[in-house]
This record gives C-alpha cells, sequence and structure tokens, in this order.
C-alpha cells in the first residue's frame, strides 16, 4: 500500500523553457564505471557523506554509534534494475551514483536513487558531467526529484535535464518519503543509430 501523500501541486515547465543546458566541460579524468560487488561497500561509506549532505535539508539521525543509520544495503544491491556507479576523477575517487526503478510513475523506467560528488569536485561542471552521462546510459522515460529546501539541487538539476530531455519536462511539488520535493518527469532518447 502507498502511503505517500497525494501531490501538492502541478506547476508547468516554463522554468525549462527558458533554462539553458548546462555546458559540460570536456574532462577526461572524469570516469563513471559501474560498480562492482567490491566498490558497493565503498559505495556504502561515501553515503555518510551523502547523508551528512542531506542532513542540511531534513533531519537525518546519527546511529548510536555516531554514524548515519544505513538501511541494509544488500536487498537493494540485489534489484535487477538497481544500476550503482562509481565516480572517478583521474585516480581520486570523487563520488557515486544509483541509477534504479524506484519511480513514483508506473510509467517510468528510471529513478536518479542517489547522486553524490564530494564537496572538493563540485563547482567545475564534473557532476553535470557525470549526471549527463548517467542519463544517456539509460535512454527512457526518467524520474529525478529533489527535497525543496536543497537550493543547490533545485539549481542544478533543471540544466542538466534540459540538455538530455527528449520533448517534454513535467516539473511537480509533491510530498515524498515526508519531505516537500520536486520531483521531474521527462525522456531521454535513445543515442543516434540505436
Amino acid at each position: 500500500m502507498d502511503t505517500r501523500p497525494a501531490a501538492l501541486s502541478t506547476a508547468p515547465s516554463a522554468e525549462f523553457s527558458e533554462s539553458i543546458p548546462v555546458p559540460l566541460p570536456d574532462d577526461p579524468g572524469l570516469r563513471i564505471e559501474r560498480a562492482s560487488p567490491d566498490d558497493l561497500p565503498r559505495i556504502e561509506n561515501l553515503m555518510q557523506f551523502y547523508n551528512y549532505d542531506l542532513s542540511e535539508w531534513t533531519p537525518v539521525a546519527f546511529a548510536p554509534e555516531g554514524r548515519y543509520q544505513l538501511r541494509p544495503k544488500a536487498p537493494y544491491w540485489a534489484q535487477p534494475d538497481v544500476h550503482p556507479f562509481v565516480i572517478w576523477h583521474g585516480a581520486e575517487l570523487a563520488g557515486f551514483a544509483v541509477v534504479d526503478g524506484e519511480c513514483e510513475d508506473p510509467g517510468s523506467d528510471h529513478n536518479m536513487g542517489y547522486f553524490f560528488l564530494a564537496r572538493g569536485y563540485r563547482g567545475h561542471g564534473l557532476a553535470a558531467r557525470a549526471a549527463s552521462e548517467l542519463l544517456a546510459r539509460f535512454p527512457g522515460r526518467w524520474e529525478i526529484y529533489h527535497l525543496m529546501a536543497n537550493t543547490p539541487a533545485a539549481q542544478f538539476w533543471p540544466g542538466v535535464i534540459r540538455g538530455r530531455a527528449a520533448g517534454e519536462i513535467v516539473r511537480e511539488v509533491r510530498g515524498l518519503h515526508g519531505d516537500d520535493c520536486c520531483l521531474y518527469r521527462f525522456t531521454v532518447a535513445p543515442p543516434p543509430g540505436a
């Protein structure tokens, strides 16, 4: 049974018609690699920093031992529609991302379950390039959401989405998992000749 609140409001996608796709720097040092089973503990470690960032906009409690409490991830990793990635810049671990099928709309194919780039790698266009590359790897109907209070995400995602979306972008403000969120729905076309 879905206990999530109904939509709070729906807004037209006018902000997208006026937004400019994010220019992507040519940075051969950026690599996005599909995570191996050996990478999954590394991603779970990075989730501590993801939760630290998230705690600026929504309560995220520490467990008694002083770390953020993560739900057991083994069942999540085992799902066939969960695709974890490790993001590298040169030889340095820079972040991670997870594409999954945990969508609000049954007509959607993909959701950006997690997207994290360490603070030292932000502000240089690397996150936009990484996100754009991930979107391109998964043609189909997408959903991406962020907390309404997360203003950096509100500034980041529209340009990235506009750079990859084929056609209409729907933006909806709704309650998700107990927080007011901005949910985007859009389609990424397959590459030419595919």
